[in-house]
C-alpha cells in the first residue's frame, strides 16, 4: 500500500509539472524584448494602430516592444510567422479580420489554421464599413438604392478591391433578397474609388476613413454604416439595420493576437495593459481622428468576437457560393 501511494504521488507530480512550469514562466515574463508582427506593409491602418499601442506598451511591461512588418499574400505570411512562433508571450500579432478569420474561408490552402494556431489578446479598435454610392446616382437612402437595383437587374455594378470588400457586399446582397448586381474586381482601393467617383461602378461597402473627404466634398454619398450603431464621424447616416437590412453587421477591426497556447496569465496581462492604453485620452483622440472607434476589453471579449466573426463570415461565404481560391 505505501508503494502504491508513492507511485500515485509520482504520477500526480508528473501531471502537475507542465502546469507549474507554465505558471513559473508566466510569472517571469517578460524578461526580454517583445516582437509584434504586422502582416501588412508599414503605413496602413493595421500598422498605424499596432504602433500606437506598441509605442506605449513597453513602459508598463518593462521591455522594448518592436514592430516587425511582414506584408504579403493578404496577411498570410505575417500571420503564419506568428502561428509558428513559440507560444511564450514574446511574439504577438497586429491582427485584423483577414489573417485572423476570413482567410481560412476563402483560400484552399493556408500554411496555418487561424482558429487552431492563433488566439486573441485584446481588441484595439473597430473601423466602420460604409455603403457608398456616387452622388450622381441620384439615390439618397438604402431603400431608394434597392428600388433602383431591382428595376435594373444585373446592370448595377459593385466594386471589390479584395475579399473583405466583396464579402461586405455579398452579405448585403443576401440579406436584401439575393439582389442581382454585377461585380467588378480591382487590384486596389484607389482604382475602385476612381471608377466610383466617375460613376462607372455604383456601389462599394468599404472602410469609412478612406472616403471621408469625398463625403465632405459631396462627390460620394454614404447611405448607411455597417455596424450596430451609428458612426461618430457620420452621425446623420443610419445603420443598414435601421435602413431595413435586418441582421447586417460588418466592421473591420484591429486587435492583438498571439500563437495558440500562449499562457492565459500572459494574455491577460497584455490585455490589461492594452486596455489601459486604449482608454488614454490622447490614444482615443488619435484613433477617432483615423475614423476608427476605440474598443479595448479583455482576452475573453476578443475570443468571443473572433468566434462571432468566424460564424458570420463562414455563413456569408456559404450563402454567396464563393469558391475557395
Amino acid at each position: 500500500m505505501p508503494q502504491m501511494n508513492l507511485s500515485r504521488r509520482a504520477v500526480l507530480g508528473t501531471l502537475a509539472a507542465p502546469a507549474l512550469a507554465s505558471t513559473a514562466s508566466a510569472q517571469a515574463w517578460p524578461n526580454r524584448p517583445i516582437r509584434v508582427i504586422v502582416p501588412f506593409a508599414a503605413g496602413g491602418a493595421t500598422d498605424l494602430m499596432t504602433r500606437l499601442i506598441a509605442d506605449r506598451l513597453g513602459g508598463p511591461l518593462g521591455q522594448q516592444v518592436v514592430i516587425d512588418n511582414r506584408g504579403g499574400a493578404f496577411g498570410v505570411l505575417g500571420a503564419d510567422a506568428v502561428a509558428k512562433a513559440a507560444p511564450d508571450g514574446y511574439t504577438l500579432l497586429g491582427g485584423s479580420p483577414g489573417p485572423m478569420v476570413v482567410n481560412s474561408f476563402v483560400y484552399k490552402t493556408l500554411p496555418y489554421v487561424p482558429e487552431r494556431d492563433l488566439c486573441g489578446v485584446c481588441m484595439v479598435a473597430s473601423i466602420p464599413y460604409v455603403m457608398i454610392v456616387p452622388a450622381s446616382l441620384g439615390v439618397n437612402t438604402v431603400q431608394e438604392f434597392l428600388a433602383l437595383a431591382r428595376s435594373r437587374p444585373n446592370s448595377v455594378n459593385f466594386a471589390t478591391s479584395g475579399m473583405a470588400s466583396r464579402l461586405t457586399v455579398e452579405l448585403f446582397r443576401a440579406l436584401a433578397g439575393n439582389l442581382e448586381m454585377e461585380m467588378v474586381q480591382y487590384r486596389g482601393g484607389a482604382p475602385a474609388r476612381t471608377d466610383l467617383l466617375a460613376g462607372r461602378v455604383q456601389l462599394v461597402i468599404e472602410q469609412a476613413p478612406s472616403f471621408l473627404e469625398d463625403f465632405r466634398a459631396g462627390t460620394l454619398k454614404p447611405l448607411a454604416v455597417g455596424g450596430t450603431h451609428r458612426f461618430r464621424l457620420l452621425p446623420d447616416v443610419p445603420t443598414l439595420q435601421e435602413s431595413g437590412i435586418a441582421g447586417y453587421e460588418a466592421a473591420a477591426w484591429m486587435g492583438y493576437g498571439a500563437p495558440a497556447g500562449t499562457p492565459i496569465e500572459i494574455r491577460r496581462r497584455l490585455a490589461t495593459e492594452i486596455d489601459k492604453i486604449v482608454k488614454l485620452p490622447e490614444v482615443q483622440e488619435r484613433l477617432l481622428s483615423w475614423g476608427s472607434e476605440p474598443v479595448g476589453g479583455t482576452v475573453e471579449d476578443m475570443d468571443r468576437i473572433l468566434a462571432e466573426e468566424r460564424r458570420r463570415w463562414s455563413e456569408v461565404v456559404r450563402i454567396a457560393g464563393i469558391e475557395k481560391e
